[in-house]
């Protein structure tokens, strides 16, 4: 009786090794295949920021739950951000407001430190005309500042999905 627990559990624990594939990296090997993937994610200008948090100018920061998001293909923006803040101008019925696909503009990255990149790009789309200004550290960490034409500005703080 005792062998046949003793070769259950074996049998279970080589089953739940061999399962475990991706826990096998080292943490210094799971940090540097993020920056690998940042670094490609950017030098590809394919990437997408799953955002977590918003910051208002003149409120208070909010936990966002629903699946927010800036996605970045080659020279489009696709934006599905919520906003909160005063709008000077308004088309009728209030606008699309973040949530729009629009071509980029004026693309620049900028390498400021080994750990930390800063993007600016302009977007127009029927309504408006955007600023962002992207901070995204190696491990995939990123701030969104937008700063609307006629909107007061609005920051994200998120996190790149790969």
């Amino acid at each position: 009786m005792k062998r046949l627990v003793f070769l259950a559990f074996a049998v279970f624990m080589v089953v739940m090794t061999s399962c475990n594939t991706g826990s096998n990296l080292t943490k210094a090997e799971r940090e540097a295949l993020v920056t690998r993937q940042v670094q490609e994610g950017l030098d590809t200008r394919h990437y997408k920021i799953a955002v977590d948090w918003m910051k208002p100018r003149g409120g208070m920061a909010r936990h966002v739950t629903s699946n927010y998001e800036l996605k970045v293909s080659g020279d489009e923006l696709d934006c599905y951000l919520p906003y909160a803040g005063e709008a000077f101008r308004l088309p009728m019925g209030g606008g699309q407001g973040l949530n729009f696909k629009a071509p980029i503009e004026n693309y620049t990255i900028t390498y400021l430190t080994s750990n930390r990149s800063h993007i600016e790009f302009m977007v127009k789309n029927v309504e408006e005309v955007y600023l962002f200004r992207i901070d995204v550290f190696n491990n995939g960490k990123s701030i969104i500042d937008i700063i609307p034409q006629d909107r007061d500005a609005i920051s994200f703080d998120g996190e790149m999905v790969f």
